[in-house]
């Protein structure tokens, strides 16, 4: 045989390549079905270790508030349980952070959630970074107060499993992958895949009673979600204001687009023994809002409209626009994170295209709203981006 000839055979014979290992995600359960004295468990269960030790965390901070939180203090009955179902020993190192030895033997970690709207002074958190549990009712999904992480797994995969009643449905930006029946029938268990920890934190979930409505603004869909524990407001009745100051907040944006999914939830609360400050957290693909039920329809409908304008427009800056510091957040380690109050390199563009888009109708409130980040100025009652909200007036 010529050596063209064993060459064309060694050159067409099939290639055995090692199968890639598929890594699997970060198991993250809630049970909002078997609730215990308004507490939740969690179970958070990491796939395998190799090292002698780790330590498993929950939030002190999180992006939006930089506060010193310290959402560990609503857990508790921690557990660190191996492949057999026996107890781990683990030192409690603070409120936040558990260190667990014979980490190679850890199967997963299981704790109870308390909710911060129970908690008196809501425990120093603000309500729209807060989080609720109303059995059968209503479940106010800020994930950073219940799903924790373990250290050096923040860029990992995660699947997030919520076993839910069957009559209340979610409210969030983020796709259901799929959802399973429990075999009793009175309980359904939504999964979700998120690419990362962040994933988890920036993506808020509310679980309620259907009341729900959405609308198409060019390519994003608009989600409205509302919690009214006594029907006294709707998402039909919040629908068209939220929709025209949005239309108006996307054809000010323009080209840009960051998401083709934009979900708001809206929580009312009684007042007392209920969430009682009020505002609105930004995420990147949502916002968690906070309000009180009794306000008029007039009222609330000017207060959604200049709170999430505000809160919409934080798609773009800080969160769209932020350094390695913001991507790769420190949840624990406050010490080295610093409120964007002016991220650097976005305030000027944006201020350009408030002109080009205002001609110079309003500039100075151009400029000294945004070279304040969107906050409302001293001395002056009106708010940039209210402004914007009012253009289809």
């Amino acid at each position: 045989m010529g050596l063209a000839a064993a060459s064309m055979l060694f050159a067409c014979k099939t290639q055995k390549n090692p199968q890639a290992t598929i890594e699997k995600p970060v198991l993250a359960q809630l049970d909002l079905v078997n609730v215990e004295n308004d507490k939740v468990w969690v179970t958070v269960d990491p796939a395998e270790f190799k090292t002698e030790s780790t330590i498993f965390n929950i939030p002190k901070t999180v992006p939006g508030t930089y506060s010193e939180d310290n959402y560990g203090k609503f857990t508790e009955s921690f557990k660190a349980i191996d492949y057999k179902g026996n107890e781990l020993s683990f030192e409690k190192l603070d409120d936040n952070s558990y260190k667990i030895e014979k980490a190679a033997n850890l199967d997963k970690v299981m704790y109870l959630v308390n909710d911060s709207f129970d908690w008196e002074e809501e425990g120093g958190v603000y309500s729209m970074a807060g989080t609720n549990i109303l059995k059968d009712r209503n479940f106010l999904l800020n994930l950073h107060g219940f799903v924790g992480y373990f250290d050096g797994m923040t860029e990992k995969k995660y699947q997030l499993e919520i076993v839910r009643p069957e009559d209340l449905v979610a409210g969030t930006s983020l796709t259901i992958a799929s959802t399973k029946n429990s075999e009793t029938g009175n309980s359904k268990t939504d999964v979700y895949h998120l690419d990362r920890y962040f994933e988890v934190i920036d993506n808020p979930i509310m679980y309620s009673k259907p009341d729900t409505t959405s609308f198409m603004v060019e390519n994003m869909q608009v989600l409205l979600s509302v919690y009214s524990p006594n029907e006294k407001h709707s998402a039909q009745t919040l629908k068209p204001g939220m929709e025209k100051m949005i239309r108006a907040q996307k054809e000010f944006l323009g080209d840009i687009n960051s998401t083709d999914k934009y979900a708001i939830l809206v929580y009312l609360s009684e007042g007392e023994g209920d969430a009682s400050n009020y505002g609105a957290l930004e995420h990147h693909t949502s916002t968690v809002v906070v309000m009180p039920e009794s306000m008029d329809a007039s009222s609330l409908d000017k207060s959604m409209t200049d709170i999430v304008s505000h809160e919409f427009f934080h798609i773009i800056t800080p969160l769209g626009i932020h350094s390695n510091e913001v991507h790769y957040f420190d949840y624990n380690d406050p010490s080295g994170q610093l409120r964007v109050k002016q991220p650097e390199g976005s305030l000027q563009p944006a201020t350009a295209l408030a002109r080009r888009f205002f001609g110079n109708r309003r500039s100075a409130e151009v400029d000294c709203v945004l070279l304040n980040v969107l906050e409302p100025c001293s001395g002056k009652g009106e708010h940039f981006l209210y402004l914007i909200g009012m253009l289809g007036t």
